[in-house]
């Protein structure tokens, strides 16, 4: 009895880490969103907030698996999904990627990925596994989440979705940042390079996706 109540304290999110992460979510959609377009400071709030979070919760480098060590680990746990992935990544690629603009271009991407990783894994993911449960059931949430950032893109929503519910699920199974960011680079190339541009309009999400739309 001891250890469930024990398993049970552990579980339960300190309302504060959870007011902040509810935040860092909103004031980001709201950025996107430019619902404060008179006040382009906003831009700052949610960077302002993920760094108190990261204060009160004593992150570090390793604690938010930005670590090489799990990468190597992931190559193994993950063989086959690897392998498939970069399989189909070459195979639909393979006239692009030996260009060095294209590489410059996903060198950064892979940057914004890592980043994008970090906080998603760190505040989303972590905070619904702590306050829902089953673990596919927080994957889940955390995918509806990821999604609604990426509206109203009709291609991305879907995608984000299910990528966001996966790449938890990966998290868990082996915590590491770069190995996720790795995967996301390939699949949203192969998202771009399959749908039209009519559809996905260069992934852009918010006012900038109906902008285009119109403009088209």
């Amino acid at each position: 009895m001891a250890v469930h109540r024990g398993q049970r304290i552990a579980r339960n999110p300190n309302r504060i880490d959870l007011a902040l992460s509810a935040a860092i979510v909103f004031s980001t959609e709201a950025d996107i969103w430019r619902w404060a377009a008179w006040a382009r400071w906003i831009v700052a709030v949610p960077i302002a907030l993920t760094l108190l979070l990261w204060f009160r919760q004593s992150q570090t480098i390793d604690s938010l698996r930005l670590g090489f060590s799990r990468l190597v680990l992931s190559f193994t746990r993950w063989a086959l999904l690897w392998m498939l992935t970069l399989a189909l990544f070459l195979f639909l690629g393979w006239r692009l990627l030996f260009h060095l603009s294209i590489l410059a271009r996903g060198v950064v991407y892979f940057a914004w990925c890592v980043f994008q990783q970090v906080l998603y894994q760190s505040i989303v993911c972590e905070g619904l596994r702590r306050l829902v449960s089953p673990s596919w059931a927080a994957a889940l949430v955390s995918g509806i989440v990821f999604a609604l950032l990426h509206a109203p893109n009709p291609v991305l929503m879907p995608a984000t979705f299910v990528w966001g519910a996966l790449s938890c699920l990966l998290f868990e199974n082996c915590r590491t940042v770069l190995r996720l960011a790795l995967l996301q680079v390939m699949l949203s190339s192969m998202l771009m390079w399959s749908t039209p541009m009519r559809l996905n309009h260069a992934f852009r999400v918010g006012p900038a996706y109906q902008r285009m739309h119109v403009t088209r």
